[in-house]
């Protein structure tokens, strides 16, 4: 489904929105109106602690805004959006998210979306331990218009009547949630999509009069521009863990659409008051803001002891566990991280701690198994902590992967590898890239000026240029090797070799047996554009012309050491340029640079440097000459200008050559008088 680009939406993006359709006098508005109160919270994750130094009301704070709002007005229901468990801190991860679905269930849930991580552990344990029905440890409905092929299947909607308004919640899952999660753990299951099941469920309980307002529970991005039925009132919004009211344009005789987003792990508290007439049947006003977590806490009067006694219970049965130290590590490993945004919010870059989970899992792999891979891989999303320099407690570690999935290996020829290098870069869904952490042996280069699927330029492994027809062994979760987040490639090779191990066991065994390990300074990912008339048409360069190198990809965008200069030569000629250091969100481009020097002949290859650590050697031949290889070498964006114009000057000489020898020839006389009486027409 088509959504609104995030930069739109940030332009309709607001704190709070409050709009009144009909203007009629006050005492008869308030004689005939209902006031409804639906609170909600999106992608907790298992927050449960309260955290307000990282802006966190934990279930506490939840629960004594809803007990708070709930005794100011009898009208008010509590929902969630999805990803209430899975991706969770170690207090509830480590106890299955027990803790977290029993503080939900104390605070009174009315109905929940699906969310992605609600299917981490497949679709068996979602339905028998966790539940749909409220029937196992969620106490709720677990609502998923778009989940087809399961056995239950979930409800679409739930309806709840307060003071003689019934109210529709309409759940949905984003319809990706195919890719984000473990294949193995839904196989039969499939999703729809989103909108276009709410929709059709929305008109459903309005037509056949089962509600009188529709309110969608929707686990995806949404905005008041997408294709909402007239008949959805207002959005509740989740998964990509933005904070934003957004309001729609102006529909009829109805309240423009509402469309609300709670941020993520109980930072803010959703808050949407709709002022119901019943005498017409219809909304008269509504009022959505988010209320942030230090507003929360700070107007907590009456702490919620049932939930409190949860939190402190589970804080208490993770300590032991948690408490005990792995080992101690000199360096701090990170997340990427947009332009003045935390680590973390930028999956589609290269980082230190996926780089470095990638390379443990390679080592532990082979160190306690005879898989023998050849690959480490590691999917950004699964990276969820930062790993600090200094301690290493268990429960640090378990934060940075805290999915507890098991660890597998399978076979891949090159060509399958670097396809699926190429899938980093998403044509469809929430990011436009999703960067893989690859072990210490493998890196490549890419030119991000070039076509979808066709951005790799060269892969080295272990120093030596892939063999797109050898075989390759690769490990990692067996959520990614499985196709997880759309990786599809993975999924093309042979069996999966299950190691037998778990993630966050492989990784303590790796920092354990490397407690100096450093930063890997030598970067995976380089993006290497060239262009100028030192570029021939196929990609050669042309001696003697001047080619411009243009570099990204450099840096990280945590707190690792930056390059400052990098040194590029082709053959004899060599430049050096500084590095801009510029934050590049989402994509995997911090860190540019740019040289234009000229072309030398006989050169074989570009090597670049920068000044803390990173090299590169791109395969390269000039004028015919060097080593092009096929798929594994560049084909430059840019062409030579000049050798364009001779060849275009060359054939014209020729066809005028040929077309003078016609005239001249008695086969040409004829046509010759006929031209020349032609063109006497125009004399």
């Amino acid at each position: 489904m088509k959504r609104l680009s995030r930069a739109a939406l940030a332009v309709v993006a607001t704190t709070a929105v409050s709009f009144s359709a009909l203007a009629v006098p006050a005492s008869a508005v308030e004689a005939n109106n209902v006031e409804l109160n639906i609170l909600g919270v999106t992608d907790f994750h298992g927050h449960i602690q309260q955290n307000l130094g990282d802006g966190e009301m934990g279930a506490s704070g939840v629960a004594c805004y809803v007990d708070a709002e709930r005794k100011a007005n009898p009208n008010t229901s509590f929902i969630t959006v999805g990803d209430n468990i899975g991706g969770s801190p170690f207090v509830s991860s480590i106890l299955k998210d027990e803790p977290t679905l029993q503080a939900l269930n104390a605070i009174g849930v009315d109905a929940s979306a699906l969310g992605n991580h609600e299917f981490d552990q497949g679709y068996s344990d979602l339905v028998n331990r966790v539940s749909l029905d409220g029937s196992g440890s969620a106490k709720f409905p677990y609502l998923g218009a778009n989940v087809e092929g399961g056995t239950p299947a979930p409800a679409k909607s739930e309806i709840i009547e307060m003071d003689g308004v019934k109210i529709a919640y309409v759940g949905a899952v984003t319809e990706e949630t195919a890719t984000l999660v473990s294949p193995a753990g839904i196989e039969g299951i499939t999703f729809t999509g989103d909108i276009d099941a709410i929709n059709a469920e929305a008109d459903r309980v309005i037509n056949e009069g089962e509600a009188d307002i529709v309110i969608a529970l929707l686990h995806a991005e949404a905005a008041p521009t997408d294709p909402f039925s007239n008949n959805v009132d207002v959005v509740f919004s989740g998964h990509t863990h933005f904070d934003y009211v957004a309001e729609g344009e102006a529909r009829s005789d109805k309240q423009p659409l509402v469309v609300i987003q709670g941020h993520e792990y109980g930072k803010v508290i959703s808050d949407v008051e709709i002022s119901y007439d019943l005498e017409a049947r219809k909304i008269n006003n509504i009022e959505a803001r988010n209320v942030p977590a230090a507003e929360v806490v700070e107007n907590c009067t009456t702490p919620n002891a049932e939930v409190d006694g949860i939190v402190a219970a589970a804080v208490g049965a993770a300590e032991v566990e948690g408490a005990k130290v792995v080992t101690t590590i000199e360096n701090g490993f990170y997340r990427g991280a947009n332009a003045g945004q935390a680590t973390g919010s930028n999956r589609g870059v290269e980082s230190s701690l996926s780089n470095l989970i990638a390379e443990a899992g390679l080592w532990a792999v082979n160190d306690a198994t005879s898989l023998n891979a050849d690959i480490g891989i590691m999917n950004a999303g699964g990276v969820r902590a930062d790993l600090e320099a200094g301690e290493v407690t268990f429960a640090d570690a378990y934060a940075t992967q805290n999915f507890s999935n098991t660890y597998g290996a399978r076979d891949l020829t090159g060509a399958q590898f670097k396809k699926a290098l190429e899938q980093q870069w998403k044509e469809t869904g929430d990011r436009p890239r999703l960067a893989l952490g690859l072990s210490n042996n493998v890196q490549y280069s890419y030119d991000p000026e070039r076509a979808y699927g066709d951005r790799i330029t060269h892969i080295t492994i272990n120093g030596e240029p892939i063999d797109l027809d050898a075989t390759y062994r690769i490990t990692g979760s067996s959520f990614l090797i499985a196709g997880g987040d759309s990786f599809t490639a993975f999924a093309e090779g042979g069996p999966i070799a299950e190691s037998g191990m778990v993630d966050i066991d492989l990784f303590n065994r790796y920092i354990a047996a490397h407690p100096d390990v450093e930063v890997r300074a030598n970067q995976s990912s380089l993006g290497i554009t060239l262009s100028g008339p030192g570029v021939a048409e196929d990609g050669t360069l042309v001696a003697g012309e001047e080619l411009t190198v243009d570099l990204s990809s450099l840096s990280y965008t945590g707190p690792e050491e930056k390059p400052s200069t990098v040194e590029v030569a082709v053959g004899s000629e060599k430049q050096t340029a500084e590095v801009d250091n510029t934050i590049i969100d989402q994509l995997d481009l911090t860190g540019t640079a740019s040289v234009t020097l000229t072309v030398p002949a006989g050169a074989t290859s570009i090597k670049l440097a920068t000044d803390n650590g990173t090299t590169f050697e791109l395969p390269v031949s000039v004028n015919g000459e060097g080593n092009n290889d096929d798929d594994n070498e560049p084909q430059p964006s840019g062409s030579s200008d000049a050798g364009s114009l001779v060849a275009v000057l060359g054939v014209l000489g020729a066809l005028g050559g040929l077309l003078a020898f016609f005239l001249n020839s008695a086969q040409g006389a004829p046509f010759l008088t006929q031209l020349q009486a032609m063109l006497a027409q125009f004399m």
